[in-house]
């Protein structure tokens, strides 16, 4: 074998190792990460179980899992928070009024969410407007081409709560159904 053919050789062994190397610690990674994810979920559970709060939903984020959750006799909407370094916080809000919506807010300047649970006809709901006087976004809830429907919804909010803002429910064409100021 030539010096040429051996140096070949050579350098498609090394590029074979390093893709190996690389998808086996990418593999590894990947695999922590969703064990710590499911193990945050799990504590965070615990720990609203531990209160006498049910989860509606987890949101598994970056670093964190947020879960929109409830009291046994659905009179309190609350959003809890739990970071992989095990740091929980939460906010709830009573719901004892009948309204066609209910929203929990949490934020700390940084993270911020808004949780809601849509009580009257959710079926009709198709998106969410969140707004202020300077900023507007619409966010899609339920599909009118699938066959289902959801009542709770967490929007990871890109600006903090502060001042009038107004959340409203909208049917498929747009048209308010119901509106509510935070």
């Amino acid at each position: 074998m030539s010096a040429r053919g051996f140096l070949i050789l050579l350098l498609g062994m090394l590029t074979v190792i390093t893709i190996s190397v690389t998808a086996g610690i990418q593999s590894y990674n990947d695999v922590h990460e969703k064990q710590a994810s499911e193990q945050v979920q799990q504590e965070l559970n615990d720990q609203m179980t531990a209160q006498g709060w049910s989860a509606y939903e987890y949101h598994k984020l970056e670093g964190s899992t947020v879960s929109l959750f409830t009291n046994a006799d659905d009179t309190i909407l609350g959003l809890g928070i739990m970071k992989t370094n095990g740091e929980f916080s939460s906010s709830t809000r009573d719901t004892i009024e009948e309204t066609p919506f209910d929203w929990a807010h949490l934020g700390n300047g940084t993270d911020e969410y808004l949780g809601v649970r849509l009580n009257n006809q959710p079926e009709d709901v198709v998106y969410l407007r969140l707004q202020n006087s300077d900023w507007s976004k619409t966010y899609m809830v339920n599909n009118p081409q699938d066959e289902g429907y959801i009542r709770t919804y967490l929007i990871t909010l890109e600006k903090t709560l502060l001042g009038d803002w107004t959340l409203e429910t909208l049917d498929r064409e747009k048209n308010v159904l119901h509106s509510e100021q935070l």
